[in-house]
């Protein structure tokens, strides 16, 4: 399959039928075999490190990839390849050959008894029984289809972050998808009554951190920049806090950035691609498309409202002949299904499987399926590193429950439910946040292995556990939390001003019962922080202590 490569020559990839044999550059094609194995290696590729002379790929991580490989059987899916299983035969020595003027071969075996064959049965957990006919196939379903044809069943994970913020087809992109004329609406556009004990807790927390002269306010996912604005707003009375911060913006939306600008900048400031300004007050504000290019050396408040919820996931689902297998999107070619993509299982555990079982029950009934926020805990472990260094706290507001979810991941399109694959790209996907993982991944982040490996010298090993000065609290109730704010007392100011304007006051306690009422979003909706250790948490007195936890992570 794979044909003898001069050392001086880009590898080429062939394959025994005619019609796929196609030369490529690197070795993504090989590895776009296996769906387990390509998001673990992409960005080994992406670097094209064989464009010139592949035999020059590291050999610890060619060793990695070979053992990756020899795990288990690769899935193959062409249109007419489904189901072709391969598996490493022989593995060639990288010493020497090029001296000898050999090339580098890899050989691969093939079992086609499964050709032309679905490779997995269809996984219908978030299939809601449709039986219309299928709608014709759009630009941004043939695209996603491309995807599964190229490098076979893509992850939940890829799904997600294509519908949502691929460039061209992403949900996010191109309109504002917040309000009643939008598919959903969040919190602060419900009542400034939100946003104003957030900037409570900015102020109290700032406090108690000894009142830095320079303080970042992040916030992820900003949405319109409602919510930063009635922060900013209403902290302008305390003078010495209003002077020491700068404001950080962190939105991937072109769409949702210019909305953001017009409502915080200063006029003369809110022009096509400027990346920052200041607003009327003279608050600096700079917009990023990644936490990691907002300064890491300042004291900083990290504010994540309904930001979780939106982060790509991993489905995983037990089988009790594999274990733990993941749920791949693959697209759906029979004439009678209704949509143009489906759901299907690995053919086992994959890499990504493997490298989060510690967040995996250990045992589960046949089909039990958990949804893992991957991309979500990278983030909460750099907030926490992040505040560990300089200080600060992180503030996280979401829709959740403090366990593993299982079938949570739900697309929403004129503010009604619908099917995940129908028309993706034109509903907002998002799932029900599982805080206990959050909390458990920034307490193990908190303790930092380092491994010495002595074996020249003493012949033994060493390790050693460094604390890093961050933890996490919570979640606790919404509700609680704004009571605890002093939300209720803010009511009666509103109100008392509103004296004798009866509509507008319905209006205040209606936006207030929505708020914090256990029928409404009181209970639903949870809020977490994560912050120094030296600090006294707020808003957080009635949050529950989980000792079990601790001592599992000491």
């Amino acid at each position: 399959i794979l044909s003898s490569v001069p050392s001086n020559a880009a590898p080429t990839l062939k394959c025994e039928y005619g019609q796929y044999a196609l030369p490529f550059d690197s070795l993504a094609a090989l590895i776009s075999l296996s769906s387990c194995v390509f998001c673990c290696v992409s960005d080994i590729i992406a670097n094209d490190l064989f464009k010139r002379r592949w035999v020059q790929f590291h050999l610890v991580n060619f060793r990695m990839f070979r053992s990756i490989l020899q795990s288990g059987s690769l899935l193959c899916h062409r249109s007419k390849l489904c189901g072709m299983r391969a598996n490493i035969r022989s593995y060639a020595s990288v010493s020497d050959h090029r001296a000898q003027g050999q090339s580098k071969d890899l050989a691969i075996s093939v079992d086609r008894t499964e050709l032309k064959r679905f490779p997995v049965e269809v996984h219908s957990m978030y299939c809601f029984g449709a039986k219309e006919k299928r709608t014709s196939i759009t630009a941004f379903e043939r695209y996603l289809q491309t995807i599964s044809q190229v490098r076979g069943p893509f992850t939940v994970d890829t799904l997600i972050r294509e519908c949502l913020t691929n460039p061209k087809y992403g949900y996010y992109m191109s309109k504002d998808v917040f309000g009643t004329g939008g598919d959903f609406i969040t919190a602060p556009e419900i009542s400034q009554l939100f946003g104003e004990m957030i900037g409570i807790w900015c102020v109290a927390t700032w406090e108690s951190m000894g009142k830095p002269t320079n303080l970042q306010i992040v916030e992820l996912g900003p949405g319109r920049g409602t919510l930063m604005s009635d922060i900013l707003r209403s902290t302008k009375v305390f003078k010495d806090f209003y002077k020491s911060i700068n404001v950080h913006m962190v939105e991937v939306s072109p769409h949702l950035r210019k909305m953001q600008k017009t409502k915080l900048l200063y006029h003369r400031d809110d022009k096509e691609g400027v990346m920052s300004g200041k607003t009327p007050d003279d608050i600096p504000v700079t917009w990023h498309t990644s936490i990691d290019t907002v300064d890491s050396k300042v004291p900083s408040l990290f504010i994540a409202q309904e930001f979780f919820d939106a982060l790509p996931i991993h489905v995983f689902q037990f089988t009790k002949a594999k274990g733990w297998c993941e749920v791949l999107v693959d697209e759906d070619i029979e004439r009678d299904s209704p949509y143009h993509l489906r759901f299907v299982l690995s053919n086992g555990p994959t890499a990504m499987a493997k490298t989060m079982e510690y967040l995996l029950p250990e045992f589960g009934v046949e089909g039990y399926t958990v949804e893992l926020g991957v991309a979500g805990l990278a983030i909460a472990q750099k907030l926490a590193l992040r505040i560990a260094e300089c200080s600060g706290a992180a503030l996280i507001i979401d829709y959740g429950r403090d366990k593993i979810q299982n079938s949570s991941l739900q697309a929403i399109r004129d503010h009604k439910f619908v099917d995940i694959l129908d028309n993706p790209g034109s509903a907002d996907l998002s799932t029900w946040v599982d805080f206990s993982a959050i909390r458990k991944c920034v307490k193990h982040e908190s303790r930092l292995l380092i491994c010495f490996y002595l074996y020249n010298l003493l012949n033994f090993n060493y390790q050693l556990y460094i604390e890093i000065p961050s933890t996490s609290i919570g979640p606790v109730d919404q509700g609680i939390f704004l009571k605890e704010m002093g939300i209720e007392h803010r009511l009666e100011r509103m109100a008392a001003k509103l004296s004798g304007e009866r509509s507008k006051i319905e209006d205040l306690a209606r936006s207030y019962h929505k708020l914090v009422s256990p029928e409404e979003m009181g209970t639903t909706y949870k809020v977490l922080t994560i912050l120094h250790k030296d600090l006294q948490p707020i808003g957080f007195s009635t949050a529950k202590t989980y000792d079990d936890e601790d001592l599992l992570f000491k």
